[in-house]
């Protein structure tokens, strides 16, 4: 008999594990940007103060309510982000909670708030970590897939991972019984979705005939090129503008602002070799190139922007607009192409 497991792991949990983390940087960054232009208001009158950690807890809440009372992918989504913006929100405040007199601009906070976000990134790697599931969990996470058909929007690929998912499980009666709804569920085709999927499809099928002219590859590869050549004159740049900190920083002579440089360096190294490695897989493997220019994005978003906001304030929208923009679109291509890969 197959011992049940109380933790019973989710296969598209990265997807939503990474939208709370950029979601969660995002708030904090546009919170603090906010705030600056504004001139740090008090919400609340002379008497009171209404902290913008209540309006975190309060998205939060509204997050686990949603959780609870709906289903399917899209809630799941929303939900991920909404409790993103809302952990954000919260946790900006944390200078005020560990100071006697409630400093919301105690310098470290940016410190402990960046080592939180380090922490949780580490946590979200080492659980969503490749690893061969149990039968019964490939039988749950199938049974979430049913969830499209349910709703009369199960697609080919969504199919193609479902039949996936069965083939890694225990070809038990539970399988084989699942197995044969699938081939009996309806396959919505392209003419009757709904907008938004028909929307899907044909960026899809774009996404599909760009990639079978030559010159893509090409210019996929120049672009990331240029993003390391970018990537390394902004390390010499600020190496070469703030050498004196770096110095400080290594001679155990350090402050609060040297460690911002000394960590916006090395975030920013850590993010040029991920796209150096997805360079290296883009002629073989595009899912595994695109996971780790989606990885470089992703440590740029979370760490190096967070650095450089806390160093120049508005001086840093720039970049983490175009981080944002570039991991929206790595993060909707990737997750295209894993699908994709399962189609057999």
């Amino acid at each position: 008999m197959t011992k049940e497991r109380f933790f019973i792991r989710n296969n598209a949990a990265r997807e939503y594990l990474d939208l709370f983390l950029v979601a969660g940087a995002t708030s904090i960054l546009l919170l603090r940007l906010g705030l600056h232009l504004a001139g740090y208001p008090s919400i609340g009158g002379a008497r009171y103060h209404v902290a913008h950690m209540l309006w975190g807890g309060l998205a939060m809440m509204v997050a686990v309510i949603m959780n609870f009372a709906f289903l399917g992918r899209q809630v799941q989504k929303l939900v991920a982000i909404l409790s993103g913006i809302g952990f954000g929100v919260f946790i900006d405040e944390v200078g005020k909670f560990i100071t006697r007199d409630n400093n919301y601009f105690f310098q470290p906070a940016v410190g402990i708030i960046y080592a939180i976000f380090v922490a949780l990134y580490l946590l979200i790697t080492y659980l969503t970590r490749a690893q061969k599931l149990t039968s019964q969990e490939y039988q749950v996470n199938a049974l979430r897939q049913f969830e499209e058909a349910v709703r009369l929007e199960m697609d080919i690929h969504e199919r193609a991972a479902t039949r996936r998912l069965l083939a890694n499980a225990t070809q038990d009666d539970i399988t084989k019984k699942l197995h044969d709804l699938l081939y009996e569920l309806p396959i919505v085709p392209p003419s009757k979705q709904g907008a938004l999927r028909q929307v899907r499809t044909a960026i899809a099928r774009g996404y599909e005939r760009l990639w079978q002219v030559r010159e893509t590859r090409k210019l996929v590869r120049a672009f990331f090129i240029f993003e390391i050549l970018v990537l390394t004159v902004a390390v010499v740049a600020t190496l070469y503008t703030n050498i004196d900190d770096v110095t400080k920083f290594f001679s155990g002579a350090a402050d609060y602002g040297h460690s911002l440089v000394v960590g916006q360096l090395a975030s920013t190294m850590v993010a040029g070799s991920c796209v150096l490695v997805g360079l290296r897989w883009l002629r073989s493997s595009r899912v595994r190139a695109l996971e780790w220019f989606r990885r470089a994005t992703l440590i740029n978003l979370l760490l190096t922007e967070f650095f450089l906001f806390s160093r120049i304030q508005l001086g840093a929208v720039p970049s983490f607009l175009l981080n944002l923009l570039l991991f929206a679109i790595l993060d909707s291509v990737a997750s295209y192409e894993r699908r994709s890969t399962e189609e057999v």
